[in-house]
């Protein structure tokens, strides 16, 4: 790996641990050498400057186009693998991708010196309460991103982290980058469902990172992790309710808050310190900057900075300063960071400003409701009123709105909605607007 830069995570860790297993499923292993080894063959075959779209599937060929479209001077578009050939087509248009690989290579590339300010990968958003863009992020990103995680998590050598989140999405791509940072094993599990995912918990996984509602499917199944530390849990608001219930069953559940452009994390429940920061997404992470727009241990907007934080968008121009980002929050005593929702959720119903996920963890306490969806409606006397649509089993609407607590009068639903199950999004996260549906 002569002439490598720490900036290429994998050709570091190839160098320092080749016989070290890099990839696993459960038929086959990669080492960080055979990994290593793939990707520059990819590179080896990627034309300098394209960005070069690819279905994400959760395989060691995926893997490696990761890692290897970015070596040879490409810059790689993961896209879902669930889309149909127009709409993939269409979504790698909009990111500037040309879909799939050439058909004819006219020379070998020799493979490119990765700088930190190179752009790496496009990460289109998960859309979750809007339309997606996709996110540049640069190899000094990535690197920053795999280092501060590290430290705030504690991990190392030799550990294994169990991945079934999408590779078209951020919270997947990170755990390639903090395996390789560290000379950790990938256990790739293709898609997700409870019962295998709790069957490799059961093994040696140490690490692993989930969305809520795979969470909630998980504490369903048999659940028994005795060497797991850490489960981040994030890409949506969880429920304290939620976690209280992990932590009972033994799981070590580490709320996070971050996003694409930040990499992935920003802040997270620091392992150890589960049941005292319930509610909270913990501390920010080394070398990560959080700000909230207001007085101590009140409500505001929040901003992000530091390396880990991409600069810019696909047909926009760079970005400088700090991230503003649409969410709300504040700072605990502690120093802990609390999310209470999103400004372009905010409810306003006579004057008062009502949080969405501040309704939502109420609910969410009530006895046979497991996910909930808090929105506004337009009101003519009021100008917005506040409706739900809840996800349980042996209520009704009267006993639900009867129940809740903790909240003041004001901000209780006026009206709502009860279904089997909330719309999900292909990751895995609530689908806000597909729940506006019920009303």
């Amino acid at each position: 790996m002569e002439g490598k830069t720490p900036h290429d995570l994998l050709a570091t860790a190839a160098s320092t641990w080749p016989d070290a297993i890099a990839l696993r499923t459960d038929s086959d292993e990669w080492t960080y050498a055979e990994l290593d080894y793939a990707a520059s063959e990819i590179a080896g075959r990627v034309p300098a400057g394209e960005r070069i779209a690819f279905r994400a599937e959760l395989t060691p060929a995926t893997v490696a186009a990761v890692w290897g479209v970015p070596r040879g001077g490409g810059i790689a578009v993961p896209i879902d693998p669930g889309l149909d050939v127009t709409a993939a087509a269409e979504l790698s248009a909009s990111l500037g991708a040309t879909m799939g690989w050439p058909e004819h290579i006219d020379q070998i590339r020799s493979e490119r010196d990765p700088v930190p300010d190179a752009p790496a990968l496009v990460v289109a958003t998960s859309g979750s309460s809007g339309a997606s863009r996709g996110v540049i992020l640069t190899f000094g990103n990535i690197v920053s991103a795999a280092f501060a995680s590290q430290l705030h998590l504690g991990s190392r050598r030799g550990d294994v982290w169990l991945l079934a989140m999408p590779l078209h999405h951020v919270a997947g791509l990170a755990i390639l980058w903090r395996a390789a940072h560290d000379g950790a094993t990938v256990h790739l599990q293709r898609g997700f469902a409870a019962e295998p995912f709790a069957a490799a918990l059961a093994g040696d996984v140490v690490w692993t990172s989930v969305v809520p509602t795979m969470l909630r499917r998980l504490l369903a199944a048999r659940l028994d992790a005795p060497r797991l530390r850490g489960m981040l849990v994030g890409g949506a608001h969880v429920p304290s309710d939620l976690l209280a219930e992990a932590l009972s069953r033994g799981i070590p559940a580490l709320a996070t808050y971050g996003m694409t452009e930040t990499c992935s994390q920003a802040s997270t429940v620091l392992p150890g310190q589960e049941a005292a920061s319930v509610g909270t997404v913990g501390f920010p992470l080394p070398g990560v900057a959080v700000a909230v727009d207001a007085a101590p241990g009140e409500i505001g907007p929040i901003s992000i900075s530091g390396s880990t934080v991409a600069t810019g968008y696909v047909d926009q121009p760079s970005r400088s300063g700090p991230l503003q980002t649409n969410d709300l929050g504040y700072f605990d005593a502690a120093g802990r960071l609390v999310i209470v929702g999103r400004s372009d959720e905010v409810i306003i119903s006579g004057g008062e400003n009502i949080y969405p996920q501040v309704v939502e963890r109420a609910l969410c306490f009530v006895a046979g409701v497991s996910d909930a969806v808090v929105f506004g409606v337009a009101d003519d006397e009021w100008g917005q009123r506040v409706v739900a649509v809840v996800e349980g089993t042996g209520i009704d609407e009267d006993s639900v709105l009867g129940a809740v607590e903790g909240i003041p009068q004001y901000a209780k639903p006026k009206q709502l909605r009860v279904v089997e199950s909330l719309p999900l999004l292909p990751n895995g996260k609530i689908d806000r607007n597909g729940a506006k549906d019920a009303f």
